[in-house]
């Protein structure tokens, strides 16, 4: 199983990213692969980075539109009460809340995460 980082989605969303194609890529692999989901949490951090970014309403829903298309609801994963209080531990040692949040997750589901993020690599098997 893996799971999709904010950093694909949000690069997903932005033509001018860096890893836009290749998010673009990980984007399809969720409805095309029977083993890829997107952690609620991914969701609520990309419509967090969204509006500090400055993004209105619009622009959120117009986003919000497109994924709609790229992950359908049954393969959205919640966290569980286990790992959020296991994430709280990685944010003990110093890892970013919402990272930490995926990291426990993909660690009590066997699962690698799908991001360039280092500080999630250094807590579970990453691809990117």
């Amino acid at each position: 199983m893996k799971l999709v980082d904010t950093v694909a989605i949000v690069g997903f969303l932005n033509p001018r990213d860096r890893a836009h194609g290749r998010s673009v890529e990980h984007l399809k692999r969720v409805s095309a692969e029977e083993a890829v989901f997107v952690p609620t949490v991914a969701l609520i951090e990309t419509d967090l980075v969204m509006k500090l970014r400055g993004y209105g309403d619009s622009e959120r829903q117009t986003s919000w539109r497109a994924l709609e298309g790229q992950i359908p609801a049954s393969k959205v994963i919640p966290s569980s009460a286990s790992s959020i209080h296991h994430a709280v531990e990685l944010q003990g040692r110093g890892m970013d809340y919402f990272d930490s949040l995926i990291a426990s997750l993909a660690r009590e589901m066997g699962s690698a995460v799908i991001t360039t993020d280092r500080r999630i690599g250094d807590a579970v098997e990453t691809e990117w």
